[in-house]
């Protein structure tokens, strides 16, 4: 850690590590307990055991019954949540500061020792099976999950979170052990706070409710994906819009050109002024909702467009996407655009540090990562060293790289919409 940075970092013998930082003014924290472990590291017949597990937590440990958790919680006028992640699981609260030793108690046991008892399993089975079956009633998030099969086609980085019902019905408590055995471990484990706390205090407290827990090895992701094939999937379903995705090799975690790729998605799509939103939706009227993304793991990662709109302009769509990615190919950025990109993106980023859940989970998504924890003024200096030419480069390196790859879920069959079927038209 550099000196005057605001972070702080604490390495357990248990090969736990404790973050955090101190906000000034505020009278709450947010807490997490992050497992370096995601769907991404499931073996073959495990897919959805992380998120499956993440649930078992809540429903109890051998000090705390799944009732007493949320009474707990509410009497501290605190709140608690879960999320599983593609290479992460995060058990998180946001509490009042006198109560952060005892939230910080219930979250390492549950952590620690969750009951997983056959009677909940069982239960909890069909609460999964109908988050599945909720998820397919949203063409928009599957889509976006068909978009990451195609670009990451037979890689554990490329399946469903939730994973497939049938999987899901042969869960046992032995599997639940056995998982929880071989990735709830120290070296695979990190505390995080942000807000009314004091780094020494937080380091104490975790050491002595860490106690049983044994280092551990950390996750094998040596083997990242091999380079997009360019592809197209066609989920036919009964929609009234029909939802697009496009796809295209991304940047991995931690690579130096993170900061253009930002301001490079936020010009292309991530924001009301952006070339998507302004082009498909303001001048064309042909979607409501339409927008970029990337996803950056480790070893691999993506960058995305999804868009909804009729059946009967799906083709059209899909070709103006394809134009306006060949017209940025061939003509590039401007910097009134970057100009503003930069002052959209700061500008959301130092809004975000007066949450204290968003600091928390800035200082987790770095650590998983094995990125530099950067001050704010580091990262936005970052950003605003960031020149045209660097947003054009990550440009060429992403969309315009290796191909893209087509989703679409909707009343459509194969063959109805589909990629290259007309050059870049001249406005």
């Amino acid at each position: 850690m550099q000196d005057g940075q605001i972070i702080k970092k604490t390495e357990l013998d248990s090969g736990i590590r404790v973050l955090s930082e101190h906000m000034p003014g505020v009278r709450s924290a947010s807490l997490g307990i992050w497992i370096e472990s995601g769907s991404r590291d499931e073996e073959k017949g495990e897919e959805g055991i992380c998120h499956f597990l993440e649930h078992m937590v809540f429903k109890g440990t051998n000090s705390f019954t799944a009732r007493e958790i949320a009474e707990e919680f509410d009497s501290m006028g605190a709140d608690i949540n879960g999320a599983t992640g593609k290479e992460s699981t995060v058990f998180f609260a946001r509490v009042p500061d006198e109560n952060i030793p005892r939230a910080l108690q219930i979250l390492m046991d549950m952590a620690k020792e969750p009951k997983l008892d056959p009677k909940d399993i069982e239960a909890e089975r069909q609460v999964i099976l109908e988050e599945i079956n909720m998820y397919m009633d949203s063409p928009d998030a599957v889509v976006q999950d068909l978009i990451i099969e195609n670009l990451w086609d037979g890689h554990p980085a490329g399946h469903n979170i939730l994973g497939e019902a049938e999987v899901i019905r042969n869960m046992d408590k032995k599997m639940f052990e056995e998982f929880h055995s071989n990735n709830y471990v120290g070296s695979r484990i990190i505390v995080v706070g942000a807000g009314a706390l004091n780094h020494d205090q937080l380091v104490e407290l975790v050491s002595n409710l860490s106690e049983g827990i044994e280092v551990g090895s950390k996750p094998s992701r040596s083997a990242p994906a091999s380079d997009p094939k360019p592809k197209t999937t066609i989920m036919n379903k009964e929609t009234e819009q029909a939802h697009i995705a496009l796809g295209a090799k991304g940047l991995p975690r931690g690579d130096p050109a993170r900061f253009a790729l930002a301001l490079m998605d936020n010009v292309l799509g991530g924001s009301m002024s952006s070339r998507l939103f302004q082009k498909v939706r303001e001048e064309m009227g042909l979607v409501y909702s339409i927008y970029s993304f990337t996803a950056l793991l480790i070893g691999m990662g993506m960058v995305g467009i999804y868009c909804g709109t009729h059946p009967s302009q799906a083709h059209l769509v899909v070709e103006i996407l394809e134009e306006e990615l060949a017209r940025v190919g061939a003509e590039g950025f401007t910097e009134k655009e970057l100009k503003r990109a930069k002052q959209h993106v700061n500008g959301a980023f130092l809004i975000g540090l007066e949450d204290s859940y968003t600091r928390m989970r800035r200082i987790a998504k770095a650590e998983l990562g094995g990125e530099e924890h950067l001050s704010p003024e580091e990262l936005i200096e970052r950003i605003n060293k960031t020149t045209l030419e660097d947003v054009e480069n990550v440009f060429k390196k992403t969309w315009m790289g290796n191909g893209l790859s087509l989703a679409v879920v909707g009343p459509l069959k194969e063959g109805e919409v589909e990629l290259g079927t007309k050059k870049a038209r001249k406005d």
